[in-house]
């Protein structure tokens, strides 16, 4: 599995405004994940089209997302950027562009459909609720689910990177 620069940055962005809890405008994104705002509107129009993200016109517009945090996953994020989660020769959702001509017995395939699987679930237990923790938080959540028990999102006082740097740049404004 490898991610694009684009979905990387489009979850930045949905973290950064699940972190905040509402609306922030093309500027304070731009500022918070320290990209340009011609590349926060480029990742953001996409991640609209997939109703990730709305978009509020007007001297108090901008950009929040379009379901709550706690509902919407890694998975449904990276798959309205663009491509399947995972692509490979093991991948039923897009044909392969040569084929091969292992169709009827490959000792292979059962080890890709395996850790497609565990990639898959895991990329959609993982929430952007989740996301908006310390990284020490985000890794313990992952132990749990790798051992197999089901936990709901995160509980805790840490902010996300986004929210925190907001604040340090206030901080530095107000000296």
């Amino acid at each position: 599995m490898k991610l694009t620069k684009l979905e990387e940055q489009g979850l930045r962005l949905v973290i950064c405004l699940s972190a905040r809890g509402g609306q922030m405008t093309l500027p304070e994104l731009s500022e918070a994940e320290n990209m340009s705002e011609a590349l926060v509107a480029k990742v953001l129009g996409k991640l609209r089209t997939n109703n990730m993200v709305v978009a509020f016109r007007g001297r108090r517009g901008g950009y929040a997302l379009g379901d709550s945090p706690d509902k919407l996953t890694m998975s449904m994020v990276l798959k309205a950027l663009g491509r399947p989660v995972l692509e490979g020769c093991f991948s039923t959702c897009q044909p392969r562009k040569v084929p091969c001509h292992r169709t009827d017995d490959c000792q292979l395939r059962p080890i890709w459909e395996h850790l497609e699987n565990k990639i898959s679930a895991v990329l959609e237990s993982v929430t952007l609720a989740d996301l908006v923790h310390s990284e020490a938080d985000v890794r313990s959540r992952l132990g749990r689910i790798d051992e197999g028990r089901t936990v709901g999102s995160l509980r805790s006082t840490s902010k996300a990177r986004c929210s925190q740097k907001r604040k340090r740049s206030q901080a530095g404004d107000r000296s």
